[in-house]
């Protein structure tokens, strides 16, 4: 992440001249600790999201952006861990704000349409590629008729992105897309789960 440039981003923010120090103090000690990781041997499990660390930086860029969580709720990192307290991934919670969905009825599939509040802004902005994690889809009484992981992974382009679900098998009636995790990746990076809730309804 570039912290020179995200320093001078808060420098023309109007903040109180408190809360600027803070934060340039905290870009300042964040750059010179992944400067200082970056001439250290690197781990066969290394990461793009580096733990604590990248997670206060993106707080802060969130922090220092505009439109983003518009009912005031920011999403932020959080370490995966293992039975052992080990780390072996990464992955972002409370997105809910930061992501529009909405669906469009195809022949035999729905097509989600997910958009980026603020596509400026880490995840969104370093992120090539667009899914969904998890989801289930309601008929209207309530049962759910089906479960699905990780779809197909598709395009993502200046924050929107268009993913495709199969409806083999599903009658017509009146449903609700519930959306529990959406899934971004860009070359070479491990794919970051993104977590929250959408729900959409739709009929056939």
């Amino acid at each position: 992440m570039d912290f020179k440039r995200l320093k001078g981003s808060v420098e023309k923010i109007e903040l109180s001249e408190e809360m600027r120090a803070r934060i340039i103090k905290n870009c300042e000690s964040h750059a010179l600790y992944e400067t200082e990781e970056s001439t250290m041997p690197k781990s066969k499990a290394g990461r793009r999201f580096k733990g604590p660390a990248m997670a206060a930086a993106v707080l802060i860029l969130c922090l220092c952006s505009t439109g983003v969580a518009a009912a005031g709720r920011l999403g932020f990192f959080r370490d995966i861990t293992d039975w052992k307290g080990a780390i072996v991934g990464t992955k972002y919670e409370q997105a809910s704000d930061e992501i529009k969905a909405e669906v469009f009825v195809e022949e035999n599939e729905i097509t989600v349409r997910a958009v980026a509040v603020d596509p400026t802004v880490v995840p969104y902005s370093e992120m090539e590629t667009f899914g969904i994690e998890n989801y289930k889809i309601i008929d209207s009484s309530g049962k759910v008729i089906l479960k699905g992981e990780r779809t197909e992974m598709s395009d993502l382009i200046d924050g929107v992105s268009e993913i495709t679900i199969p409806l083999d098998h599903i009658g017509s009636g009146e449903y609700k897309l519930v959306i529990t995790a959406f899934v971004g990746a860009s070359k070479g990076d491990q794919p970051l789960q993104i977590d929250g809730t959408w729900e959409c309804d739709f009929s056939l």
